[in-house]
């Protein structure tokens, strides 16, 4: 019995706690019961500034010539001369590599014979045609007399027929060996490798004396050497996916060579690729950018590896604030007053940025001349990583609150805060006159003895 009673009498102080706490706080969780004053929250505040700010996407990439051609063979052959080095420069049509041509110097020659043969074929076909045709129009004549049969005039007939046939198969013929003896012709002249373009042997793989032979379906062609013209230079980056949206043709650009970090060569975007591509074993999409190196600058040599900043957005005069100080906030511990001429704005604004019931929102805590925080509702446009375009909802002379994160964390309406100012005070003992400064100790030196 004693047990049943102290559990009812326990479940009854339970009850009565939750009802006393659910009474004694307000609509935002704060407690009425006010023990003691609120302890102010120690917190750093910035002025905003209106200046320039740069939007910047940042993209690796690796470097390489505009125009690149790789030498490879177009047939089987055994490298009889090689001139160049990897290095030199070369001019278009020069001579890069020369093959063993005794193979398809003899195919040419047969080619050949076997077309003089087949033209003398045709002239003997179409002198067979001559005669059978004489042959059938005198058997014509024959039978107009009645002097021949009608079996032995069809036989002319035949014959003549075949003899017109025999000579357009030879004729056929001739044109297949015509172009049997075109394609040796150009087997002949793949020999002698010249280059396609004006630049440099940036990559050597063969050496005089090797054989070269062509690509198949599953096994590449030997690569001889590769052909830059390192006049022009690209950068092939990768932009995240986050950020290729606002990545255009034509927008400025900055590279810096793995080399030379401090320094950046000019630069502007040539293309983004369409489709992203993710790689395997990563499940970061990315989407392929083309930079245009516009400076000749020695330092770029295909195969570096880049860093690129590529300028996307731009606002001139802007009112900035440090990034840090933009917070997020739910809905339900801001003001209701705030929350009203949130939904207030966002009925007149029709852009659409932010759905009306939205959760989190983003506030700017600022605080007033008596010391006490309060939160605005912010937007915010373009940012540089450091400081952050604000434009609505901070004016120019406002202070606002930029940390450290466990003071902001901790803020709400009509918080009071407590400013660290410790580079104003070395900055006001820096500016006191040695009279101050020597009366200042002597009051120190006062109140020790």
């Amino acid at each position: 019995m004693k047990t049943v009673i102290g559990i009812v009498i326990l479940s009854g102080v339970v009850v009565g706690l939750y009802f006393l706490n659910d009474v004694t706080r307000t609509k935002d969780g704060s407690s009425i019961l006010k023990v003691a004053d609120q302890l102010p929250v120690e917190v750093k505040v910035a002025k905003p500034e209106q200046r320039n700010i740069t939007k910047m996407v940042q993209a690796p990439g690796d470097v390489e010539a505009i125009s690149e051609v790789d030498i490879s063979a177009e047939v089987v052959a055994k490298i009889l001369e090689m001139p160049v080095e990897e290095g030199d420069p070369v001019k278009k049509g020069d001579l890069l590599c020369r093959l063993d041509d005794a193979d398809y110097r003899a195919r040419v020659t047969s080619a050949e014979a076997n077309v003089a043969k087949l033209k003398a074929v045709i002239t003997q076909a179409e002198a067979d045609l001559t005669k059978a045709q004489r042959d059938y129009k005198r058997q014509v004549r024959l039978a107009e007399a009645d002097a021949t049969s009608a079996t032995e005039l069809a036989d002319y007939r035949t014959a003549l027929v075949r003899a017109r046939a025999l000579v357009e198969v030879r004729k056929q013929e001739l044109v297949e060996a015509e172009a049997r003896l075109q394609s040796t012709r150009e087997d002949l002249d793949k020999t002698v490798i010249t280059a396609p373009i004006s630049g440099v042997v940036s990559q050597l793989f063969a050496k005089q004396g090797e054989v070269v032979i062509t690509g198949t379906m599953n096994n590449p062609g030997t690569r001889i050497m590769v052909i830059s013209d390192l006049s022009k230079m690209q950068v092939r980056c990768r932009v995240d996916e986050t950020d290729a949206p606002s990545v255009e043709n034509d927008q400025i650009a900055r590279i810096y060579l793995q080399s030379d970090t401090q320094y950046s060569i000019p630069g502007h975007v040539l293309r983004v690729a369409t489709k992203g591509t993710k790689p395997m074993g990563r499940d970061v999409v990315t989407f392929e950018t083309l930079i245009i190196v516009d400076a000749d600058d020695q330092r770029v040599k295909p195969g570096m590896t880049a860093n690129v900043e590529i300028e996307v957005a731009r606002s001139m005069d802007a009112l900035i604030i440090p990034v840090e100080a933009v917070v997020h906030r739910k809905r339900r511990d801001l003001p209701e007053e705030l929350l009203k001429s949130f939904d207030e704005r966002q009925e007149k604004d029709a852009s659409g940025r932010m759905p009306r019931g939205a959760q989190y929102l983003k506030i700017v805590f600022c605080v007033s001349n008596d010391d006490v925080a309060h939160p605005h509702l912010v937007q915010t446009g373009i940012s540089d990583g450091i400081g952050v375009e604000i434009i609505d909802g901070v004016l120019l002379e406002d202070r606002v609150v930029t940390g450290p994160f466990r003071g902001l964390d901790q803020l709400k309406e009509s918080s009071k805060i407590k400013i660290e100012d410790k580079e104003n005070k070395e900055a006001q003992s820096d500016d006191a006159t040695p009279d101050e400064s020597q009366a200042d100790e002597q009051h120190a030196l006062a109140e020790k003895d």
